[in-house]
């Protein structure tokens, strides 16, 4: 077989190779590759920055596993800057699975020596979809007893927290509906709330036009958003070093394309 068969015929297992080594070095060790800062990433970045400490966030975690890879890394991201900064942050749950990723934020970092009750609430799944959010909006006070069991009123965290307004921001990390649409409507419009978003990549669409009304400040677009935001905060992590490994296996699969492809025309030609 002389060369150029044997570029036709790569052996799929060495693809499968390349791959696996392209993508598993930059999450051992990340390579920091090059990535630009969308002005939307400063923008969100700016307005959590402003944040004093002992100011309390919302966060409202409305997506499931399926959407967590892309969603997840934002919400860690801007946890982390929260939590530098001595800024508290509710959590509540208009997706069944949300609560879920609250301890999984909230676990890291009780294990730092935060506490939970006074850094930090986890408010658990609230049903009812849109109808949910609005009541919740309006009243907190809707939701008595948090994720752990606890009243929701012997919580420090949750003192003078009346409605959302009495939150410095409302952040929406969302991968469908119910989310930042129904804050929008029932919540954001008649409250004046400030509301930013973490969105998945695929909800972007969704999400921009209320970007370019001014009604979201901000958005932080899927895992790449989140890359963005750990270099901005100046401390490139998991989602940095994904990024990376997303990169490269985009590379090799677009050389062996390349490859194929002129192997193919040389065959032609002979």
């Amino acid at each position: 077989m002389d060369f150029v068969s044997r570029l036709q015929n790569v052996d799929r297992r060495i693809i499968y190779i390349l791959l696996i080594l392209v993508t598993a070095v930059p999450m051992i060790s990340p390579l920091n590759l090059p990535l630009s800062i969308s002005p939307g990433t400063t923008e969100f970045f700016n307005i959590v920055d402003a944040l004093e400490p002992g100011d309390t966030v919302l966060f409202s975690l409305d997506y499931a596993p399926s959407g967590a890879p892309d969603v997840h890394p934002i919400a860690a991201a801007v946890m982390e800057h929260l939590m530098d900064k001595g800024v508290n942050v509710v959590s509540v749950s208009f997706w069944d699975a949300g609560p879920m990723f609250g301890e999984q934020l909230m676990r890291h970092y009780e294990e730092l020596g935060y506490e939970y009750g006074v850094h930090f609430a986890n408010l658990g799944f609230v049903p009812g979809q849109e109808t949910a959010i609005k009541r919740f909006g309006e009243n907190v006070g809707t939701v008595s007893r948090d994720f752990r069991g606890n009243p929701v009123s012997s919580l420090p965290i949750m003192e003078g927290i009346k409605d959302t307004r009495d939150f410095a921001l409302v952040i929406d990390f969302v991968a469908g509906n119910p989310g930042i649409q129904e804050w929008v409507r029932q919540v954001q419009g008649s409250l004046g709330i400030t509301l930013l978003a973490g969105s998945s990549t695929v909800n972007v669409p969704q999400t921009m036009p209320f970007v370019d009304s001014g009604q979201v400040k901000a958005m932080l677009a899927g895992l790449r958003g989140a890359a963005e935001y750990e270099l901005v905060m100046g401390k490139p992590g998991a989602s940095v070093a994904k990024m990376d490994a997303q990169s490269l296996g985009h590379i090799v699969i677009i050389l062996f394309i390349v490859v194929g492809n002129i192997a193919f025309f040389l065959d032609k030609k002979r």
